[in-house]
């Protein structure tokens, strides 16, 4: 896999963490189900420590789509970006570098990753 989608992966992960535990409301669910959320610079830290990580043409496209959308990686599954819901084109869709080359979709604009699709058991 691409090592900067692998970081926009975990800065997604943080990002949604960091914004849960200062909604009081995601807070308090969180905190009922047992995952108490403390130490909110050690996360801060974190996020600032992937983005340095991060190209910096990536970066700004990263700023950007967080800005918009919250999310900044969608997955695809068959042929479909699950963050606009649109199909991609058939010529990425099957392409050999999929996860080793950072695409994004030419619909929202979110960085891809592909998903293996699982069988359906009947």
């Amino acid at each position: 896999m691409n090592p900067q989608l692998q970081v926009l992966i975990a800065l997604q992960d943080i990002l949604l963490l960091i914004r849960d535990a200062k909604d009081p409301s995601s807070k308090r669910a969180l905190d009922k189900m047992g995952f108490k959320v403390t130490n909110l610079d050690a996360l801060e830290g974190t996020r600032a420590e992937l983005e340095s990580k991060l190209d910096p043409a990536i970066l700004r496209d990263y700023s950007r789509a967080t800005g918009r959308y919250g999310r900044i990686v969608a997955p695809v599954i068959g042929g479909t970006c699950y963050g606009c819901f649109v199909k991609i084109p058939s010529a990425i869709d099957s392409a050999d570098d999929r996860n080793r080359t950072l695409y994004r979709c030419e619909n929202c604009g979110m960085f891809l990753y592909w998903v293996e699709e699982q069988p359906v058991l009947r």
